[in-house]
């Protein structure tokens, strides 16, 4: 079995007794899971006036199509109950403070792109600006507290994620070789779309892969819309940063992050797609294969070839609306090659305010940052029923235009 397909020994174990009784012990029901996580928060209101319930129970209609094992299922329900409960208490924060709505996001700048090309590396590198506002795994995971302190409650919102990720690391040992996930670690804003299930963790991760088709023919205004609401929220300790956002997803999505954010700014990062798609098929297979009972490779690896398209036809026609100085195009070798130069263009283009410390920061953090990976990433693209070259024709346009 390929290392990509592998599971833990305890969680075959735990699979080979369980799996009869998969089912019966994680039930993934709607109604119980909004009830569940009403009793455990205390709160009740979901604040379903942009139409919420409907878009949850799509999404479980969903999942229950796939056949996971019983430890995929556990993963499945302890996942949809983070994201209730966090529902839940956002919507009583906003209650509690509804002037947040007032605060401004002005000009965000977003990077986005094909998974794998580099946007986290950028990402981390850009958070040195002090002038930009990124935000830690411990906020977009857990953006509101309890309900005695739904504005704050900084300690428990910061051990509860720290919880959660080592549940994580149980499921998937060795996630840590493709990209390390932690607390204190600055992250990417697609949990604030999760929060409202229009997300992509079931499909990057679990790999419930028509659910990824599905999410792009439903209509993402209201959540993007409350992802916006949620940035308001957080934006209470730093109100006057810009903020630095980052999620592959936003370029499938562009035409909605437009009407949400009609000022942002934007930066696409670009890698040769052979590399990214085995590197994101690669990341993907080892997440599902722990969740599933059985995971198809090659499936795997045509699903992120076609979603990559579809991604980049869907971005470049959404850019038509952009200006032209209001994006720029990044090559993940120019910022390791000449990490100074490239990001001076960047914030010229964009028109960002730099100064000269700014930038020493950054340059250093280019070329001194370890990349998000604890180990070695083995994958070859051949794993996945896939070539290199089969890949690059069918991606030539692409690479063509951005010189990858």
């Amino acid at each position: 079995m390929s290392k990509q397909a592998r599971l833990p020994w305890y969680l075959e174990a735990v699979n080979f007794v369980a799996d009869p009784i998969r089912r019966t012990a994680y039930p993934l029901d709607a109604d119980r899971m909004m009830s569940t996580a009403r009793r455990k928060t205390g709160l009740d209101d979901f604040g379903d006036d942009d139409g919420f319930e409907a878009r949850f129970r799509a999404q479980v209609a969903s999942l229950n199509r796939v056949d996971w094992s019983f430890s995929g299922r556990a993963g499945v329900r302890v996942n949809l109950l983070w994201t209730l409960n966090n529902r839940l208490r956002v919507i009583h924060a906003l209650r509690q403070a509804p002037d947040v709505r007032d605060l401004p996001v002005k000009a965000p700048v977003i990077i986005l792109g094909l998974f794998r090309t580099g946007s986290t590396f950028l990402h981390q590198v850009m958070a040195s600006d002090p002038r930009l506002r990124a935000g830690w795994m411990w906020e977009f995971g857990y953006p509101a507290g309890r309900r005695n302190d739904p504005l704050g409650d900084v300690a428990w919102r910061r051990a509860q994620c720290a919880w959660t990720l080592k549940l994580v690391d149980i499921m998937i040992p060795d996630q840590d070789e493709v990209h390390s996930v932690d607390a204190e670690q600055l992250e990417e804003d697609f949990f604030l779309l999760e929060n409202d299930f229009s997300s992509m963790k079931f499909v990057v991760g679990f790999g419930d892969r028509q659910l990824g088709w599905d999410l792009l023919d439903a209509d993402l205004l209201p959540s993007y819309r409350f992802h916006r609401t949620q940035l308001q929220l957080l934006s209470r300790t730093a109100p006057d940063k810009r903020w630095l956002l980052k999620c592959p997803w936003h370029m499938w999505n562009l035409d909605t992050v437009l009407e949400v954010y009609p000022d942002a700014l934007f930066i696409q990062t670009h890698r040769d797609p052979e590399t990214a798609i085995a590197s994101q098929a690669s990341l993907s297979a080892r997440i599902s294969a722990r969740m599933k009972r059985e995971e198809q490779l090659h499936e795997v690896g045509r699903f992120w070839v076609d979603y990559s398209k579809a991604g980049i036809e869907r971005g470049l026609a959404a850019r038509e609306r952009i200006p032209a100085n209001r994006i720029i195009d990044v090559r993940l070798s120019d910022l390791r090659a000449d990490g100074e130069r490239t990001l001076r263009g960047v914030y010229e283009h964009l028109g960002l305010p730099l100064d000269e410390s700014a930038l020493a920061a950054m340059t250093h953090a280019a070329q001194t940052m370890p990349t998000m990976q604890h180990g070695t990433h083995d994958y070859d693209i051949s794993d996945f029923g896939l070539d290199a070259d089969g890949v690059r024709r069918e991606l030539a346009d692409y690479c063509e235009r951005f010189g990858v």
